[in-house]
């Protein structure tokens, strides 16, 4: 088991192509590396140039920002840069019911590892692998009664266990090492409605993810045990998360039972971020029955949100046009579609341009390959990118 790559800045590199107007820059403009490149529009000729960092125009590094005569700033350009990871938050929803203390149904005979002691390893070892992109968060439910246990107590508490901050692995790992799974019954869907409360008071930029992992039903409703209500009011609080802009990963821990696999399965597909496997029969959520399982299916979690987001410094020449901008991967140049649909492509992350991610199977080229192999290239008002 390998931990999640680290991304290199990958250097992108939009050339412009017989842009009517554009003026060629001197080989000695701007040699250093970083920043955004745009080239005014002008008289005569295409523009390739390179270079950025410091003063425009400058022989020892500089943003290059040249515009031949009668031309204007971005209204056609070339835009070098080099895109780093954009960091996430992910909120932990960790299930700590009593049930995570039984041996996994199916385990090899005379096994005593319980669920619980395969779900702490491997959460300890993605928190301290991804810490440095990712910024944990952390509420486990049900949340513990003057006893030690809780029943269907009703709605949980917003504060998470561990709030969301950057750089936070050994005080997420010291928590999950802490806490004890022996809590009645299953609040799912007011975890997940505590989580999103908390969420929405969280103000940095970061792109923002729910982890549901579980090991099967949920079983309370406000504070009624009815495990038939209980299912489609979690799936409800899921979908209501991600309308408020938290995807929800759902990962089933050792999950065996026919009615617990279509319940995760559903909230899978309700969070918006169920496992991309090819394979029809495969389940919408990630299953981990054994620590190596868990895992992997953490380290695909993570490996999504981390290594194939490319926030931009600027904004592209023509905004909000994938005609005019263009993802390559690799030294042959090979071009990622674009999907607006965000399952197996590229996509601008908002109306604003703020950042390109690429999905799907395109993202596990790029995993596999490194940050460093991909391009992004912006066409001009009338010329679209090749």
């Amino acid at each position: 088991m390998t931990t999640p790559r680290a991304l290199v800045p990958a250097l992108a590199v939009a050339t412009l192509l017989a842009c009517a107007g554009t003026k060629q820059m001197p080989s000695s403009t701007g040699a250093g590396t970083g920043g955004s490149q745009p080239i005014g529009t002008g008289g005569g000729g295409a523009a390739v140039a390179t270079g950025s960092g410091g003063s425009p125009g400058t022989s020892t590094g500089g943003d290059v920002g040249v515009t031949g005569s009668g031309g204007s700033g971005n209204n056609c350009g070339l835009y070098q840069f080099q895109p780093t990871p954009k960091n996430a938050d992910i909120l932990m929803v960790l299930d700590r019911s009593g049930s995570m203390e039984d041996v996994p149904e199916g385990a090899p005979s005379g096994s005593t590892t319980t669920k619980w002691q395969i779900v702490v390893p491997a959460m300890e070892q993605i928190v301290t692998a991804t810490q440095s992109s990712i910024s944990w968060g952390l509420k486990t439910f049900p949340e513990a009664a003057s006893d030690g246990k809780s029943d269907c107590a009703g709605p949980l508490g917003n504060t998470p266990d561990v709030p969301m901050a950057a750089q936070d692995g050994p005080i997420m790992n010291n928590t999950i090492a802490a806490t004890t799974p022996n809590g009645n019954g299953t609040p799912t869907g007011d975890a997940i409605k505590a989580a999103t409360a908390y969420f929405m008071t969280v103000s940095d930029p970061n792109p923002k993810y729910l982890l549901l992992a579980t090991d099967g039903e949920p079983t309370c409703v406000g504070t009624s045990n009815d495990s038939d209500s209980a299912g489609p009011y979690a799936v409800q609080a899921v979908s209501d998360a991600l309308s408020a802009g938290f995807p929800t990963f759902v990962v089933g821990i050792a999950t065996t039972k026919t009615n617990s696999n279509a319940r995760l399965n559903a909230l899978a597909q309700a969070g918006g971020e169920g496992n991309p496997s090819t394979n029809p029969l495969a389940s919408h959520y990630y299953l981990a029955n054994d620590a190596s399982g868990l895992q992997a299916a953490l380290q695909a979690i993570t490996g999504q949100i981390s290594s194939c987001l490319f926030p931009l410094k600027d904004p592209p020449p023509v905004p909000n046009d994938p005609d005019k901008a263009g993802v390559y991967l690799g030294s042959n140049m090979t071009k990622v579609p674009y999907d607006a649909s965000k399952a197996d492509g590229w996509a601008y992350v908002d109306s604003a341009d703020s950042a390109i991610q690429i999905f799907g199977s395109w993202c596990q080229m790029v995993q596999a390959d490194g940050a460093g192999a991909v391009q992004i290239i912006f066409g001009c008002p009338n010329i679209d990118v090749p």
